[in-house]
């Protein structure tokens, strides 16, 4: 009695659209013809598609095979070259002692000079060796690649959701750029929007958004934490971010900065600041300097161990003078309270703020009625177009019309009455957006210090940009102040009150 010889085949690309004879298919049906020619039985096919093969980690086709031959008898695993198993030397050697260990071989159908005599082992090495260094050469190209396209501007990697790689060129020379999603761009616009107003959490705008058609690259609803990488995300008011390095780009955003800061600034109030009280991201720096050097302050972590189990971490600002300048360590909690200290010290008058709130009024004012006016434009225009669907619905109930010229019209008009509906909420959005500002404004004026303590980090970069060029430190004292020439100017014409008997300028002598 003949025992059937079994085989599994393995197939694997680096780019799920790769062809050129190395498709999955291609790969398969190739592994499937030499099984049935050689007389094996396949009894498993597994795949990884879009894998590189410098890695084992995350091909789950590869572990699969593995797991398969540990579990039942396999004489043979079929790739169509070696390179489909492992560009890596190490991994290549790896994987074929695990299988020799099952009693299974690993056949390159393309490659029949690899068999288990002495010359076969010794071709093995050397391919596997080139295969290597052809991963290693790709590698290296790629990256000079990249470098290029970043230096040119050019986003250097996929896409994030809401645009789409696009190949300008021609396949044989092709020019990969980035340009919004006409399908989810819009979408992720909008997502920003709703998130600014603040009138949203992360589970009831997945939902909303989900409805609208905006999800997950799996199809599924966005989660928390793709939400919150979304919303963190510069790339969408064009400030990239790759490997450590960040500049504009030339792709174009589907945001402003503006937008992106109220979702930040909306972002830490729902967090309840929580962030911002335990956690440091070295807001003084490039603000304070040094009094002796005029070098500005750096910030680092230092580690101290307390048992062999725990472990301290404690932030320092200190002066970035070459050769040193060890009497200018200061621990960043006590640094960053004696300079919002300093705001203790300012109060608009009374003058300054009654005026700040008649500019809100009249903004609020004329906003208003451009507001109303926009809206009833749009609720004209969905009349319009109501009636229109409604006069439809009548004329398919009267027969007068064919059903599939009725549905091909009434999806034609249900999609420009969302897209109204779409507009409208977009107003209410914006006015939500601008009276969280003028909130923030108002609060300001009225308690400088109270308004800057309880303000998110992107925030209080912004108020110490507003009132101070610089901050000067000596011995860990505030020796010196120098006002933004705004600032100066708002305290000589008496629109700041100083509270205390010092002056914040160049030759002031604080100790706060």
């Amino acid at each position: 009695m003949t025992t059937t010889k079994k085989a599994i085949i393995y197939t694997r690309v680096s780019d799920p659209g790769q062809v050129s004879g190395l498709s999955l298919d291609v790969q398969r049906e190739k592994c499937s013809k030499w099984a049935k020619d050689h007389g094996f039985q396949v009894v498993g096919i597994y795949e990884d598609g879009g894998k590189t093969g410098t890695k084992t980690v995350g091909r789950d086709g590869l572990e699969d095979v593995i797991i398969h031959c540990q579990r039942e008898k396999i004489d043979v695993v079929l790739v169509i070259d070696t390179d489909r198993i492992a560009r890596n030397e190490f991994d290549h050697f790896s994987i074929r002692n695990e299988l020799k260990k099952q009693g299974t071989l690993l056949i390159a159908i393309n490659q029949p000079l690899i068999d288990g005599s002495a010359e076969g082992l010794l071709m093995d090495g050397m391919l596997a060796s080139i295969n290597a260094f052809y991963s290693r050469l790709t590698g290296r190209k790629v990256r000079k690649s990249l470098e290029k396209k970043w230096e040119d501007g050019i986003y250097p990697s996929w896409a994030p959701l809401g645009y789409i790689n696009v190949n300008k060129g021609t396949e044989e020379k092709p020019h990969r750029v980035i340009e919004i999603d006409p399908k989810t761009g819009p979408l992720i616009k909008m997502l920003f929007k709703m998130y600014a107003t603040g009138s949203h959490s992360y589970l009831s705008l997945s939902r909303i958004m989900f409805k609208k058609g905006l999800t997950a690259r799996n199809g599924k609803v966005l989660s928390d934490s793709s939400l919150q990488q979304i919303l963190s995300c510069t790339f969408y008011y064009g400030w990239m971010k790759w490997g450590g390095m960040e500049k504009w780009g030339i792709h174009k955003p589907l945001i402003n900065k503006t937008l992106f800061d109220q979702c930040q600034f909306t972002a830490a109030k729902h967090r309840q600041f929580l962030v911002r009280q335990r956690k440091h991201d070295f807001l003084l720096r490039g603000v304070v300097l040094c009094s002796k050097h005029d070098s500005r302050f750096t910030a680092e972590w230092h580690y101290y161990h307390h048992d062999h189990y725990k472990k301290q971490k404690i932030g320092y600002y200190h002066c970035h003078f070459q050769g040193g300048c060890s009497g200018s360590y200061i621990e960043v909690n006590e640094l960053e309270k004696r300079v919002a200290n300093l705001f203790k010290n300012y109060q608009f008058d009374q003058e300054f703020i009654d005026l700040v709130r008649q500019k809100v009024r009249d903004y609020l004012n004329d906003g208003r009625k451009t507001l109303e006016s926009q809206r009833q434009a749009i609720i004209n225009r969905r009349k319009v177009v109501e009636d229109k669907r409604n006069n439809l619905e009548d004329l398919l109930v009267a027969g007068t019309v064919e059903r599939e010229t009725y549905q091909r019209q009434h999806i034609k008009l249900h999609g420009g009455i969302e897209v109204l509906d779409n507009e409208l909420a977009e107003l209410e959005h914006q006015r939500s957006i601008d009276v969280t500002l003028i909130d923030e404004i108002l609060a300001l004026s009225r308690d400088i210090y109270k308004t800057y303590s309880t303000a998110p980090t992107f925030l209080k970069r912004h108020y110490l940009r507003f009132f101070f060029e610089a901050v000067y430190v000596d011995e860990k004292r505030i020796t010196k102040v120098v006002e933004t020439p705004l600032f100066a100017t708002l305290r000589r014409q008496h629109h700041i009150i100083i509270r205390t008997n010092w002056l914040p300028r160049e030759d002031s002598n604080l100790q706060p």
